[in-house]
């Protein structure tokens, strides 16, 4: 059990890591969940991300983390995401190393109105720093509802274990979440989101993890964030505080596939 939720845990940080930032329509960190936004083409976002992740059993551990994301295509965004951990263990002893490292292609599909959801679908592989860890195969759902000044975010998606780095053992992990961004002042932003995963191979209990946070936009181009996070049930003993800042690098403007706020009608 202890293999599988730390193979989970891993897991949800490289996805996390993955997330882009930019604009006041899209999720970032300290979310998980993926906005149905792209960057546009040529645009670039640098996230800078520190993670300190606090286990009941006495681990603490310190995540500093870079994701980077460009539009390729209109449309298309690719983005590399990767972490270095500093941990140390109840009785004093200390660990270090690179998280799995993550790359990522991301399609918006449809750009919504009224109350129709945006959706975007996003794939790609977490490939591993360690041996005798595993290669995840990504697939993710994303939907975005807008109801200014609020706007919904939803995910379902699977991270699939393979057997490409030689490994003996595989985890599958099952994922769905949800987040909304409220922006209760001008370019001032309360966070919440729920994230739920099970792995279904070997089937675990499910992890329920739920975060509150805000963000503040200082220009358009670079925003700060921080959060903190928290396991609901007895198999996400954790508590984890998050920080960040992201950078936007313009040339064209972002093209983000941003619904209609849910009621009004183009």
């Amino acid at each position: 059990m202890e293999r599988i939720r730390k193979a989970a845990t891993a897991a949800a940080i490289c996805c996390g890591f993955l997330i882009g930032a930019g604009g006041n329509a899209l999720a970032g960190h300290p979310f998980v969940t993926e906005d149905a936004g792209t960057q546009g083409k040529g645009n670039v976002e640098v996230e800078f991300n520190l993670d300190l992740v606090h286990e009941n059993d006495g681990t603490d551990t310190t995540y500093l983390g870079n994701n980077f994301t460009m539009g390729v295509a209109p449309k298309i965004d690719l983005a590399v995401g990767y972490a270095y951990g500093f941990s140390k263990a109840n009785d004093g002893t200390k660990t270090r190393g690179m998280a799995p490292v993550a790359a990522t292609l991301k399609a918006a599909l449809f750009e919504g109105k009224e109350y129709v959801p945006t959706l975007a679908a996003k794939g790609g592989v977490v490939l591993p720093t360690a041996e005798g860890d595993q290669t995840w195969l990504i697939a993710i759902g994303a939907a975005q509802w807008t109801f200014e000044p609020l706007t919904i975010f939803a995910n379902v998606g699977a991270d699939v274990g393979t057997h490409l780095a030689g490994n003996e053992e595989t985890t599958t992990l099952l994922r769905a979440s949800a987040a909304g961004s409220y922006e209760f002042r001008k370019e001032w932003y309360l966070l919440s989101e729920l994230l739920w995963w099970k792995s279904t191979s070997p089937s675990e209990p499910s992890t329920w993890i739920w975060m509150i946070g805000a963000k503040k936009e200082i220009t358009e181009t670079f925003s700060v964030n921080a959060g903190i996070d928290w396991g609901l049930n007895n198999h996400s003993p954790r508590v984890a505080y998050l920080v960040g800042f992201t950078l936007g690098f313009r040339g064209e403007k972002p093209a983000p596939a941003a619904a209609s706020p849910a009621g009004e009608k183009q």
